[in-house]
């Protein structure tokens, strides 16, 4: 089954469009899979989504508060196993986990570090984190397709679920494939940047993705224009050389 979401999202026609198309999947799910869906299955499983979005909203509000009680290689690994396990046997694991970091807030010696946002596309590149936590540094926040857009935005309270659901997808914090305003994007990083007291944005440009190629010196103008350091990283399949990338981490972060 394919869903092609709209690209440009905040106009009327996009709002029916999506719901058409998210009734048309339910209805072609239930044929493939010889299930019928039902609005109250669909309403469980939203307040199931719900409260695990919650649970890696707390794991990040966390970090941003003490980088130091869990470290971005772990975060990552933690949204990468949300986005495949089983649902019931994440919640479990994601409740155990908050309450382990809860435990650790007042506990040890917080270690100041310079506090930067990560920003791209998809960051499977875990030895990014711990490469800029040894220079110094600490990833507070993100805005990634692997990090904050998979759990920002939340359901309306809605009579029809699928609408509900379409309204969730509409609303959130787009990636540069969508549109929902000239200045979404900049105006969202800005503001991650001011309410978790970052330092700096370090920008992740994956090479020949266009989208965020050409959204990339909008970004630069709009962080530059309200005084927030960055720096531009391209990759393409791989990471630079450890000592390059190093290098040029210790190097941002000093100047912070």
């Amino acid at each position: 089954a394919d869903v092609v979401l709209p690209v440009k999202l905040n106009t009327d026609s996009a709002g029916e469009y999506m719901v058409d198309v998210l009734k048309a999947f339910r209805v072609e799910l239930e044929n493939k899979l010889d299930v019928k869906i039902t609005d109250d299955a669909l309403r469980a499983s939203m307040d199931l989504c719900g409260k695990l979005r919650g649970l890696l909203g707390q794991i990040y509000e966390m970090r941003a508060h003490n980088p130091d009680a869990i470290s971005g290689s772990d975060v990552y690994s933690i949204m990468k196993a949300s986005m495949i396990m089983d649902r019931q046997e994440l919640l479990t694991l994601l409740n155990e986990g908050v309450m382990e970091l809860e435990q650790k807030q007042g506990a040890g010696t917080v270690v100041r570090r310079k506090r930067v946002v990560l920003s791209g596309g998809i960051c499977d590149f875990p030895d990014v984190y711990a490469i800029i936590e040894e220079a110094g540094g600490a990833v507070v926040w993100d805005d990634l397709c692997m990090g904050t857009r998979t759990f920002a935005g939340d359901y309306a309270a809605k009579e029809d679920p699928v609408a509900a659901i379409a309204g969730r997808y509409l609303e959130r914090v787009v990636c540069p494939a969508k549109h929902s305003g000239l200045t979404n994007r900049a105006d969202n990083l800005v503001k991650m940047v001011r309410e978790r007291d970052a330092q700096g944005v370090i920008i992740l440009l994956l090479k020949f993705c266009d989208p965020h190629a050409f959204d990339y010196p909008y970004l630069k103008n709009a962080l530059d224009k309200e005084g927030v350091p960055n720096m531009l990283l391209e990759v393409e399949d791989q990471l630079p050389p450890d000592g390059q990338l190093r290098t040029r981490f210790e190097a941002f972060l000093e100047m912070l």
